[in-house]
């Protein structure tokens, strides 16, 4: 019996655990729907606080809390709704350069449908470029 040979490396733990960036922001688009829906609306999310112990030294530990999500979209003096869609707390995801938030419409259900045509729009890979773009800018943030 002959050897099947293959040039593959088995991934790192922390390749496999990983989100990919689409799957990121997806999760963030479907947030804001829930949050749309029912403005009590939690996550969870880890946060890491310093804790002194017995002996005086602080460590910082990993606590899970509920937050609320920070809300995209904001209503302006005529009545409009605008929607900003960001990649984690300090990016935004522009569909096309220069312009940076959607106009929605006069009620919460258009905030809702823009949000439903962007998670489409994902799925569908139109803007896989403008996450990559994000992705990049906050892997540099995180390295320097």
């Amino acid at each position: 019996m002959a050897l099947n040979l293959s040039d593959k490396k088995k991934p790192l733990v922390s390749e496999t655990r990983r989100r990919s960036p689409k799957a990121v922001f997806l999760d963030s688009l479907q947030s804001q729907i829930s949050l749309l829906d029912d403005p009590s609306y939690k996550i969870s999310r880890y946060r890491y606080t310093d804790h002194e112990d017995d002996n005086g030294k602080t460590a910082r530990k990993k606590k899970l809390i509920a937050a609320t999500p920070r809300k995209w979209w904001w209503q302006e003096e005529d009545g409009t709704f605008m929607l900003e869609l960001r990649y984690g707390s300090s990016y935004t995801l522009e569909i096309e350069a220069g312009k940076s938030s959607i106009i929605c419409g006069p009620s919460e259900s258009d905030v809702r449908e823009v949000l439903e045509q962007v998670i489409k729009m994902v799925e569908n890979g139109q803007l896989d470029k403008q996450i990559a773009d994000c992705k990049e800018k906050a892997r540099r943030r995180v390295k320097a």
